[in-house]
C-alpha cells in the first residue's frame, strides 16, 4: 500500500523547511526509523526518520529546495502498515530529536549484526564521507564511535543520497553541495557584511579571575560543571548591557525605529559537525555564573550531538564568539543579524605588563567588540567595553 509521507511541523510557528540531503534513494528498501531526510529550519538541521518499513517509491524535492509543512515529500510502499505509519509520522512523533536505530538481525541464521553506537552527528558525518560505521574501530566510552575515529579514516566510495559528496583520489577535486547550514550561514553573513560596523579592541587583566577559577575547581567538580572563562564573560557582558542597552538593540529600518531589548538572550558560537551554530542562553540577565556555566554546557552538548532544537537557536540579542582555544591575538567577527553587537574573546596569555612602575607577568585576555555603527556610537561602545573589563578584573563581583 502506497503511503504519502508529509513534512511534519518541526518547529513552533515554522511553515517550511529546506531539504539538506536525502539519506535514501528511489527504489531502496528501508526499515522503520531509518534516516529519511535532513531538513533545515532557520539554523537547526533535523534528521527525520522513515515512518514505516518498505520500499521508497518517490522522493519529492532536491537538496537546497524549500518545502512547505504538510507537503508530500516521499511516497513509500507501506506493505499494508499504513495505520502504524500514520501514527509514527505525526508531528509529535517526527518533530523530535533524531532517534537511534534498533539492532537488526543479519540475513544469515544464527548471526546478529548490531548497529555500532554513535551520536546522530557522527552518523551524519559517516554518511557524508561514505564510511560504514561497522567497519570503524571505536575508541569512545562503551564502544562508541567518535568523530575522531571517523576523521582518522579515508572514506571509501559508497552509494549515498544525491546530495552527498563523492570521495576522490588525492590531487583531484571534490564537489560539495552548497546547501544546509553552510548556505544559510553564507546568506546571513552576506547580509551582515553590508552593515557598517566598527571594531573596538581592549584587554582585561584576568589574573584574579584565573585564581578564582582555581579556587572554585572542587565546587565545579561537585556540580558537574566545567567552569571556563566564558561564563564569567557572559555574566560581565550582561551587566554591561544593563548599563549600556544600546548594544542590546535592533534596528528596524522598515518601521523606522530602534528596538531596545531589556532582556539578555546571549548566543555563543559553537562548532558542530554540520557547521557553526549559535545556541542562545535565554534570560542570561537573571542568571548567576554557575547557572550560566550549566546552561552553556547543556546547550553546547546538544549542538555537538546534533540534538539542538529550533528554540535553542533563536531569539538572541547579543553574541559571543570564543576564539581562544583556536589561538590568535585578535579577530573581527561579523555580526549575527539582526543583533547590533558581537564580542570576540581570545586566548588567556601570560604577558609582561607595567603595574605601579614595574614590569609584572599577568594573565591577559584580549577582547574585540564589533558593533553596528548605525545604532551604537563609538563613545558608547568604549564605555560598554570598559564596563566589561571592570567586571572581568573584579570577578568576585560576578558571583
Amino acid at each position: 500500500m502506497a503511503y504519502e509521507f508529509k513534512l511534519p511541523e518541526i518547529g513552533e510557528g515554522l511553515t517550511e523547511g529546506e531539504i539538506v540531503r536525502w539519506h535514501v534513494k528511489e527504489g531502496q528498501t528501508v526499515r522503520d526509523n531509518d534516516p529519511l531526510v535532513s531538513i533545515l529550519t532557520d539554523k537547526a538541521e533535523v534528521e527525520i526518520p522513515t515512518p514505516v518499513a518498505g520500499k521508497v517509491l518517490k522522493l519529492s524535492g532536491k537538496p537546497g529546495e524549500k518545502v512547505l509543512v504538510g507537503a508530500v515529500i516521499a511516497v513509500l510502499d507501506a506493505g499494508g502498515d499504513e495505520k502504524s505509519a500514520r501514527a509514527e509520522s505525526s508531528p509529535a512523533a517526527s518533530a523530535g530529536a533524531p532517534r537511534e536505530k534498533a539492532p537488526r538481525v543479519d540475513e544469515k541464521p544464527g548471526k546478529k549484526a548490531v548497529e555500532p553506537t554513535a551520536s546522530p552527528a557522527v552518523r551524519r558525518l559517516a554518511r557524508e564521507r561514505g564510511v560504514d560505521l561497522s567497519a570503524v574501530k571505536p575508541t569512545g566510552p562503551g564502544g562508541r564511535v567518535t568523530e575522531a575515529d571517523l576523521r582518522s579514516l579515508r572514506a571509501s566510495p559508497k552509494e549515498t543520497g544525491p546530495a552527498e559528496a563523492v570521495p576522490v583520489p588525492d590531487g583531484g577535486e571534490e564537489r560539495l553541495p552548497f546547501v544546509g547550514i553552510r548556505r544559510r550561514t553564507a546568506e546571513k553573513m552576506t547580509r551582515s557584511a553590508a552593515i557598517p560596523t566598527v571594531a573596538h579592541l581592549d584587554e582585561a587583566d584576568v589574573t584574579a579571575l584565573m585564581r578564582l577559577r582555581s579556587e572554585l575547581k572542587d565546587e565545579a567538580a561537585r556540580r558537574g560543571v566545567k567552569l571556563s572563562v566564558l561564563p564569567f564573560v557572559i555574566r560581565a557582558l550582561s551587566r554591561a548591557l544593563a548599563l549600556h542597552p544600546s548594544l542590546n538593540s535592533v534596528l528596524d529600518e522598515d518601521g523606522g525605529v530602534i528596538i531596545v531589548k531589556r532582556y539578555h538572550n546571549i548566543g555563543f558560537a559553537t562548532q558542530a559537525a554540520q557547521g557553526l551554530l549559535v545556541p542562545v542562553l535565554h534570560g542570561a540577565h537573571a542568571l548567576g555564573v554557575w547557572e550560566i556555566a550549566e546552561g552553556v554546557q547543556r546547550l553546547a552538548a546538544k549542538v555537538r550531538a546534533g540534538k539542538a532544537e529550533t528554540a535553542d537557536l533563536q531569539g538572541g540579542t547579543v553574541s559571543v564568539t570564543n576564539i581562544g582555544p583556536l589561538g590568535g591575538i585578535a579577530a573581527t567577527p561579523l555580526l549575527n543579524p539582526p543583533e547590533s553587537a558581537i564580542l570576540a574573546i581570545m586566548k588567556v596569555q601570560a604577558r609582561p605588563v607595567v603595574r605601579e612602575g614595574g614590569i609584572h607577568v599577568r594573565d591577559m585576555l584580549n577582547l574585540v567588540l564589533v558593533f553596528d555603527h548605525r545604532v551604537v556610537d563609538g563613545a558608547e561602545a568604549a564605555a560598554f567595553m570598559n564596563a566589561v573589563v571592570r567586571g572581568l578584573e573584579n570577578p568576585r563581583t560576578l558571583l
